[in-house]
């Protein structure tokens, strides 16, 4: 749980940091990057319901500390030994 809170204070204290940045930027160019990075990272979300219902499933059983991880090397070890 300690985890989730550090990863969620390291993006908020990024998300702060680039609206700090972005209130002074005055490069066009740039501004007109970033706008359409905003712009292709919305259009590759377009979910349908049941998608939607699942993500928010899952990111609910997340922030509850429901959900359990598994490094890589455990994963590679679980198939490793299905092979065998």
């Amino acid at each position: 749980m300690e985890h989730k809170k550090m990863i969620r204070r390291d993006i908020q204290s990024i998300k702060v940091d680039l609206i700090h940045w972005l209130t002074e930027l005055q490069d066009l160019s740039v501004l007109e990057q970033l706008q359409g990075m905003k712009a292709k990272q919305e259009s590759s979300l377009n979910l349908n319901s049941e998608q939607t219902k699942e993500l928010d499933s899952r990111l609910k059983r997340y922030e509850n500390g429901e959900m359990k991880f598994s490094s890589w090397e455990q994963v590679r070890e679980r198939i490793k030994s299905r092979l065998v």
